[in-house]
């Protein structure tokens, strides 16, 4: 009998395993070793599931993800979607009219395994190459006739920023709206995305340990951001990084090392004492 028999750990990616494309070797080995002890390990991400495909190949034992903050479910054992979330149609006009009203900021419409480039600038050919996107650019008429995981929107300075939240805000909308950030080339990028209304990682987390047959006291989560903050509440044991917000480790019941240093292996050493 392993010792995380019947747990689930789920992870989240930019700034938690992953430091500007860099994965600690002691992140993997950690993690091999909670698997190899009967856990599973769920990558947890606001990146869609085409933008994980270079994660899986250096993280080889991925049981699940939770990919779009919660948008879906996949499962990689299987190579299925257990569960899937779209945005409405209506709000589809949303993002045409932040297109239309700043003009400069990029725009990606992400749908399953494809990613479609509706405005391409130097933000969002470093968000593809980063991620290894595979991306065709097209217009919306082309795009409408997906359907809509999310729309995200790629600024190019905090002004360009809060133009496209201010066009967000002021629009009658069913989707929600969520600030990410993720280290590129050396750069803190920040973006905003447009979700299905209802969905986060920690809702579909739920889903997931339902299908599992996780039981309670067995649910464990890191994570860095705001897109975090709900399963890290929510967790059985959670944990968040030395580098996020005093917002967010405020809530956490383990502070790790930075991410470059090994953040999710300082957890797994943490969830071996914490569970003998």
């Amino acid at each position: 009998m392993g010792l995380f028999d019947g747990c689930l750990l789920a992870c989240d990616i930019d700034g938690t395993l992953v430091d500007d494309g860099y994965i600690n070797p002691r992140n993997i080995e950690k993690i091999e070793y909670f698997v190899r002890e009967g856990g599973k390990f769920c990558l947890c991400t606001g990146r869609s599931l085409a933008a994980i495909t270079l994660i899986l190949q250096k993280v080889g034992c991925v049981s699940c993800s939770v990919v779009v903050n919660g948008s879906m479910i996949y499962d990689h054992n299987e190579n299925k979607v257990l569960f899937e979330a779209f945005l409405p149609q209506k709000d589809r006009a949303v993002a045409e009219k932040v297109y239309n009203e700043v003009p400069d900021v990029g725009m990606e419409i992400h749908s399953g395994d494809k990613v479609f480039t509706i405005r391409r600038t130097a933000e969002t050919d470093d968000h593809q190459r980063y991620e290894g996107l595979p991306t065709e650019i097209v217009d919306f008429k082309t795009a409408y006739g997906y359907n809509w995981n999310k729309a995200i929107f790629l600024p190019n300075s905090d002004e360009e920023n809060m133009a496209v939240k201010a066009v967000t805000e002021n629009t009658d909308t069913d989707s929600v709206f969520v600030d990410t950030s993720a280290t590129l080339y050396g750069k803190v990028r920040k973006y905003y995305e447009q979700m299905p209304k209802g969905m986060s990682k920690f809702t579909s987390l739920k889903k997931l340990c339902e299908i599992l047959g996780i039981e309670n006291g067995k649910l464990f989560a890191i994570g860095d951001y705001y897109n975090d903050l709900e399963m890290i509440k929510n967790a059985d044991i959670s944990a968040a990084t030395e580098e996020s917000p005093d917002d967010i480790k405020q809530y956490a019941d383990f502070i790790t090392g930075k991410c470059r240093d090994g953040a999710v292996a300082d957890f797994i050493d943490y969830l071996i004492k914490a569970v003998r």
